[in-house]
């Protein structure tokens, strides 16, 4: 069974997945959290699903693009998690995870979150076979920037960018764009733990002391960390 983290955004949530079934999901309150939140979170989680730390084989969590506090602290629970029930950690792309969210065979997927100056979080996504097929790096882009990047055809744009920019991609992509916006269109440690089960099985846990969140930025010298 994996524990699952998603923390980049302000609606924070965790997650028990296992064989690929969501076996419950708990929500965290809006706005600014500590580690110890998370704690309280989990506990109700294990009560929803009937577990017990015992049951995890490892923590999975949201690793980014992200709000960098959002980020920290989730990585910071994740860890403390992983330390003392003895699991290893799986950081899973925050884009990836999101993108997870919306199958459709053939489906061109957008996530966008909102990265702040001036600048959104993005990637682009085809779903083939039943799986998530990368078409682009992670992207620190200037919004009006990003349709030119997407391919022909039909795309479904997700995350919290689609609401302060969704009228700009409308205006350049027309009909083609798929707009899904509010707490639908967000990151959710279900799909994290999904993503994340997957990742663990084919060898992709890490060692929680070395462990970091994704840090991205289109000023950054250093080359982007290969996503699964």
């Amino acid at each position: 069974m994996i524990l699952a983290i998603e923390s980049a955004t302000p609606r924070g949530s965790v997650a028990l997945v296992s064989g690929g079934a969501v076996r419950a999901e708990v929500f965290l309150l809006p706005g600014p959290r500590a580690s110890g939140s998370f704690i309280t979170a989990v506990e109700a989680l294990f009560a929803a699903a009937g577990a017990a730390s015992g049951d995890v084989s490892a923590v999975a969590v949201s690793a980014g693009p992200g709000a960098f506090t959002g980020l920290r602290v989730g990585m910071s629970a994740a860890k403390g998690f992983c330390f003392g029930w003895g699991v290893p950690l799986v950081p899973v792309p925050t884009l990836l995870a999101l993108a997870h969210r919306f199958p459709g065979e053939g489906r061109i997927v957008c996530p966008v979150q909102d990265a702040r100056r001036g600048e959104v979080y993005a990637a682009l996504f085809r779903w083939i076979g039943g799986g998530l097929a990368r078409l682009s790096p992670d992207m620190a882009i200037a919004p009006a920037l990003l349709p030119g990047r997407i391919p022909d055809g039909d795309v479904l744009l997700c995350g919290d960018g689609v609401g302060p920019f969704g009228a700009l991609f409308r205006e350049a992509l027309g009909d083609r764009a798929i707009l899904v916006s509010g707490d639908e269109g967000l990151p959710r440690a279900s799909a994290v733990g999904i993503v994340g089960e997957r990742v663990f099985r084919d060898g992709g846990a890490e060692d929680p002391r070395t462990a970091v969140p994704f840090y991205l930025r289109s000023t950054s010298a250093e080359p982007l960390r290969p996503h699964p």
